[in-house]
Order: structure tokens, then sequence, then C-alpha cells
């Protein structure tokens, strides 16, 4: 595994974890997450976001078969589709799988999506500092369910703002989606950032480059506000 520091004009130094396939990186990723997990034990419940989609499902695979009990692990995915809890589309469904016997998180915390949004921002803000956070990223630089363009973009990066849970919008089926804020996810111990493929390590050098058409990229703001806390680990 190579180790590159990735500079950026106005911004410290997150770190970048280049690997040579994706099959070595979602297994030595796996190996960093639970060695954290398993450190905060001894502490109490150890707590994890994990996203969904396709991306991490390499690393739920590795991370299902390492040694660790999950019954003494909170998870919860860090976004969710406003569907329902067995829909295909569901990211908690796709961590039930991969991790039965984890204590799963259900953002579903209300009858509506803005209620079940503020019902999961109290109970992840009740579980602070979370232990680890792992986010993915889209190629139109979006991170959990924060959105380029989407209504209330702004305050839910503000580096000020209280941690929190809202209702985001994406641009595509299904558009409702229940996300943390930038502020609670980065209340965390650990901070990932997993991304595959070359479109996306070229997004990041441009962010990373402060380049102006990339300042009102969710990305941007994650980068600038995380620094040197932000690991990244990329694979082709």
């Amino acid at each position: 595994m190579a180790l590159i520091l990735l500079v950026g004009p106005a911004m410290s130094l997150p770190v970048l974890h280049r690997y040579p396939d994706r099959d070595t990186c979602a297994a030595e990723l796996a190996q960093v997450l639970v060695s954290r997990l398993a450190a905060r034990r001894s502490a109490g419940l150890a707590r994890l976001l994990l996203p969904g989609g396709q991306t991490p499902q390499l690393l739920l695979q590795n991370l299902a078969r390492l040694d660790l009990d999950w019954t003494q692990v909170e998870v919860s995915p860090s976004d969710e589709r406003w569907v329902a809890a067995d829909d295909p589309a569901s990211n908690l469904l796709l961590l039930r799988r991969a991790l039965p016997q984890a204590l799963l998180i259900d953002p579903r915390q209300g009858a509506t999506p803005q209620l079940a949004a503020q019902g999961w921002g109290k109970s992840l803000r009740a579980r602070l500092p979370l232990t680890a956070v792992l986010l993915g990223m889209g190629e139109d630089g979006h991170f959990a369910s924060l959105f380029p363009g989407m209504p209330g973009l702004a305050a839910a990066l503000a580096a000020e703002a209280v941690p929190t849970a809202l209702v985001g919008e994406a641009p595509v089926e299904p558009r409702l989606r229940l996300t943390p804020n930038l502020a609670l996810l980065l209340r965390s111990d650990w901070l990932g950032l997993l991304v595959f493929g070359e479109a996306k390590r070229a997004l990041l050098e441009a962010v990373l480059a402060d380049r102006p058409a990339t300042r009102h990229l969710p990305v941007h703001a994650l980068l600038q506000q995380a620094g040197n806390r932000l690991q990244i680990h990329w694979a082709p």
C-alpha cells in the first residue's frame, strides 16, 4: 500500500492510501476498521457509520469475515433512502444482510422523512463521538446524501452547525434521503472516504487543487473541514 499526501492551497493534508486493486483496498481497509472498533470495545459499545451502494460491497464481505464481536458494535448507514427497511434500495438492508449480528440503528425514526431525520439525528447525537465514519463519494462530488444544488445544502455543510440529520434530495429516484449533516460526520474518532476509479480520483485532485469549478461541491467542504483527519482509500 502506497501512502501519498495530497496538497491543496487552502487545505491541510488529507491522506490518500492508494491500492493496486479493489480487493486489496477492501481487505486492508476492513482491517483498519476492525482494529479501531476492537480498540474502542474496552470503553463500551463501538459506533460505526458505513456507506451504501455498490462501492462498499467488497468491504462488507471482508468485515464479515474478520474476528470481531459485532453484537458489541452499533452500526448505521451513513445515509438512507426513504424507502421501507426491507426494500432492495435500502442501505440498512445491505448492512443487515452483511453484518447480521451488528446492533443496527435504523434511520427511520419517524412517520415522515422530517420526523425520521429528527429522530435519527437525536439518536446519533447522543452517541457522539462516533468510533468511525466511512463515507463514499459520487462522481458528482456528493457524499452521504448531500448532493450538489439540493435545497438546504449550505446549512448542511456549515462548519458551525449543530450535529444533526436532515432530509436530503437526490437527483435520481428515490429522491428523498435521510442524511447526517457534515458537522455530525466530523464528530468521529476516525473518518474515511472510500473511492474507486480514475474519474473520482481526478475529481478529488481537482478539489484539492482548489479549482474554482469544484468549490460548490459537497466534497470540497468535506476535504476543507476534515483536513488531515480524512483518510482517503482509493483503488482503480
